[in-house]
């Protein structure tokens, strides 16, 4: 079995909702903001340690909330959940949030983006 490997595009796209756990790996819902022809317009990313886990791209929101759901409880049967959420963009982050970007291991040169909200 193969792990899917999202685009760039995905990375570049705003948050929907996200759950960070307490081993530092997080589970991501993106909106594409250019969407596929082929009506893909929602990305699920995972960190999680959980064999079960995996990457996806979905074509509707329900669909991707569905695997986002279940990637968050599978991946807390691995660590604690540490904090949980989901982003209102018609509101400007708040100040203790910091935007990091964690360069990907691999042979590209793509940076991924995850959201830290710390209280």
């Amino acid at each position: 079995m193969s792990y899917l490997t999202l685009p760039k595009r995905v990375f570049n796209s705003p948050l929907i909702a996200f759950t960070n756990f307490e081993d530092g790996s997080f589970v991501n819902l993106i909106k594409l903001n250019k969407p596929y022809a082929n009506g893909v317009s929602y990305a699920v990313y995972e960190t999680t340690k959980s064999a079960f886990c995996s990457n996806g791209l979905f074509t509707t929101l329900e669909k991707a909330k569905e695997k986002f759901n279940l990637m968050v409880k599978n991946g807390s049967l691995e660590s604690s959940i540490m904090k949980s959420g989901i982003i209102d963009h018609s509101k400007p982050y708040p100040q203790n949030t910091t935007i990091t970007y964690q360069k990907k291991l691999s042979h590209a040169t793509n940076y991924k983006r995850y959201i830290s909200l710390s209280n």
